[in-house]
């Protein structure tokens, strides 16, 4: 829910401090309700939606969970081809860089988020969930965004394209590792 009022103003405050990205803002005159109503759009009603269904009909959600997994999967990937497709130039031109910086962002992110859980005294499974949730963002919402207000820019494709497919390794293999090692019984 915070991604509707914390987009818009993310998109304003870091894309305004550096002189090039500016220029795009101003040229793109993106609307911060628009960029709210596409977050509405794309993240809080289907997650109302998902938890409506789970509560009013438990047998349906538990049904379609799987389907809806995949297909959510297909989207994504989807996005992620499309992305490179349209900018497979500007891909190549900035693959070694976008690389280096999207690891060492996202490894940042996921160490950050575990340390700052284990000083806090959280327990191991609230530890875990923070490292993900700290580690992990919506690249796919991040596509939409780049493709809705700035007709696809090649270079802020390409990074969110880079993004998404390292999120998903990172998160994967994060959790291979920690459903090797179970947690103890009381956490």
């Amino acid at each position: 829910v915070g991604a509707i009022m914390l987009t818009p103003l993310n998109i304003a405050l870091w894309g305004g401090l550096y002189a090039p990205t500016r220029a795009i803002l101003v040229q793109t005159a993106i609307d911060p309700a628009q960029v709210a109503m596409t977050v509405v759009f794309l993240l809080v009603l289907p997650l109302a939606l998902g938890m409506l269904v789970n509560a009013r009909m438990p047998a349906l959600a538990t049904r379609i969970r799987r389907p809806m997994q995949i297909l959510s999967m297909v989207i994504f990937v989807g996005f992620i081809v499309a992305a490179l497709a349209a900018n497979w130039g500007y891909f190549l031109d900035l693959a070694g860089t976008v690389a280096g910086l999207v690891v060492a962002h996202n490894a940042l992110a996921l160490a950050l988020g575990f340390v700052i859980a284990t000083l806090a005294g959280l327990a191991p499974r609230d530890r875990r969930s923070i490292t993900i949730e700290t580690g992990i963002q919506n690249s796919g919402l991040g596509l939409i965004l780049i493709f809705a207000f700035f007709g696809g820019l090649g270079g802020m494709a390409v990074v969110a394209a880079f993004w998404g497919m390292w999120h998903a390794i990172s998160g994967l293999a994060l959790a291979v590792l920690w459903g090797r090692r179970p947690l103890p019984e009381a956490s």
